[in-house]
């Protein structure tokens, strides 16, 4: 009953916050004028086109994050385990200031970026972000592919990246082209097309159906490496695929919207504590989640102070801190351990 309810209050929050995602802005529309001005050109065309790819984009991100972020927490058997803490997103910055500094400009306009070539920059931060996962996979290796070495050489390749990012800004960038970055990184679900969405949304779906496909092994491994040895699951194969998929997945996200952070993490917490472990229901119940919590942060962020939009990455890391300190008050409460 109680996972009926949550799946529930869930998906009526993610449509109810869809709606109304749709209706914001300088110019009065409601959700069904965006929804009928979607196709039609002149002005209301473009602004229910901006308004949709916003929503859009939010709920696939939110959703494909929180997935990933599940399959990583149950591979490596560690709450902590993310998108983020994998390093994707940072590794992705690194390719945003190469594509800026190699294109020769970066201009920046209330948070926008600018540069001469936008597929570019997403065509970099998409292959830093993937090598990331490979660097991580290379260095994992060396140490026997166990836990502690996957886990330790995420820690070295995003320290590598993020100095890697520090001495590109220091050396190699103007003023500009590093203010240019720093917006990028700012993570923003209103960059994304239209067109670019519904690609974002098709990475999503895929995401989560080939998590959800694997949701058996996860159970194995969740009781040890062992007893999914003794089933037929091989643990370090099942953390190979889990790294690839996981990072092309996020890296594709990351590539279109920048770095956007606590998803990943929040959301299969707050599922798993409501849901369980069961990862048959774990994982549409963690996209579910993940969607409406980005959505609910970039509805936030677009009504604090109109017409200034905060990006989603800042105040997704202001609910997410929040919600992950309530989680482990109300885990202490039940005496759980998390």
């Amino acid at each position: 009953m109680r996972i009926a309810l949550y799946i529930a209050a869930s998906a009526a929050a993610l449509i109810s916050l869809f709606l109304y995602s749709l209706s914001i802005g300088v110019f009065h529309m409601s959700p069904l004028d965006v929804l009928s001005a979607v196709n039609s050109q002149g002005p209301e065309g473009a602004v229910a086109r901006m308004r949709l790819a916003r929503a859009v984009t939010a709920v696939a991100v939110g959703a494909a994050l929180a997935v990933a972020g599940a399959a990583l927490q149950s591979a490596l058997r560690n709450p902590l385990a993310s998108p983020f803490t994998l390093g994707i997103p940072q590794a992705a910055a690194v390719g945003v200031a190469l594509a800026i500094f190699l294109a020769g400009s970066g201009a920046v306009a209330r948070g926008l970026v600018s540069v001469t070539n936008p597929y570019f920059v997403i065509a970099l931060a998409f292959a830093a972000a993937f090598a990331n996962a490979l660097l991580v996979l290379l260095f994992a290796s060396l140490g026997g592919f166990t836990l502690a070495s996957i886990i330790l050489a995420m820690i070295a390749v995003s320290s590598m990246y993020q100095a890697l990012l520090a001495l590109l800004q220091y050396l190699f960038l103007n003023d500009l082209q590093t203010a240019a970055v720093v917006f990028w990184t700012f993570g923003d679900v209103g960059r994304p097309s239209l067109e670019e969405s519904y690609l974002l949304l098709a990475v999503s779906v895929a995401t989560l159906a080939y998590f959800w496909l694997r949701a058996v092994d996860f159970n194995l491994m969740s009781a040890g490496d062992e007893v999914a040895k003794s089933s037929g699951v091989e643990p370090r194969k099942l953390r190979l695929w889990t790294l690839l998929a996981s990072s092309a997945s996020v890296a594709v996200l990351v590539s279109f919207t920048g770095v956007i952070g606590f998803v990943g993490l929040a959301a299969p917490n707050m599922a798993r504590l409501i849901i369980g472990g069961e990862h048959r229901r774990l994982m549409p119940a963690s996209a579910l989640t993940g969607a409406w919590l980005l959505l609910g942060a970039d509805v936030l962020g677009r009504v604090v102070k109109p017409p200034v939009i905060i990006p989603v990455g800042i105040t997704m890391s202001f609910i997410g801190a929040a919600f992950i300190l309530a989680l482990l008050l109300q885990a202490r409460k039940r005496g759980e351990a998390w």
